[in-house]
């Protein structure tokens, strides 16, 4: 788990706005005992990502860590505040729903995703293996770039990075 800590520094990041899921407890483990990094626990991910344009017009570099569901429930806030308002936002998801995946539930959240993420048109990436979330400074850095969010989806094997 050290690292995705690495990886967050290097893209500056020094908050994390998350409602915790199964798949993201190790990280969410790091995240919590690097003291560079604040930790914001939430009850809806739609609070991450207000929690998240709020830190950048404070002057803070943040990202949303969530399961792919809590995206999908992300769309209202996204669109009001990161898109209306130019606010970049690094979305770091865990791709639920997909063949690394053994429930049910889950599987339309696979189905969905990357549509909703296209229908937005935003910008999104694809990390397979815990190598490929090396591309996690890049994302950041384009969604700084493009003033808007950019999102990571993050297979099980890559959160194990």
């Amino acid at each position: 788990m050290t690292q995705i800590i690495g990886i967050l520094r290097q893209a500056g990041i020094d908050l994390v706005a998350t409602l915790p899921d199964s798949w993201l407890t190790p990280w969410l483990d790091a995240i919590e005992a690097e003291p560079g990094v604040k930790l914001v626990r939430v009850t809806r991910e739609d609070e991450a990502v207000a929690i998240c344009a709020g830190a950048w017009l404070g002057g803070r570099r943040a990202a949303v860590l969530a399961q792919s569901g809590g995206f999908l429930l992300s769309v209202n806030a996204l669109a009001g505040y990161a898109l209306h308002h130019h606010i970049p936002i690094l979305l770091l998801l865990a791709q639920r729903g997909g063949t690394d995946d053994d429930q049910y539930y889950q599987i339309y959240k696979g189905k969905v995703t990357v549509p909703v993420l296209e229908a937005l048109r935003l910008p999104y990436h694809v990390a397979k293996t815990s190598d490929d979330v090396a591309l996690i400074p890049d994302a950041y850095r384009q969604a700084t770039l493009s003033r808007g969010p950019v999102a990571v989806l993050l297979s099980k094997d890559a959160l194990k990075a």
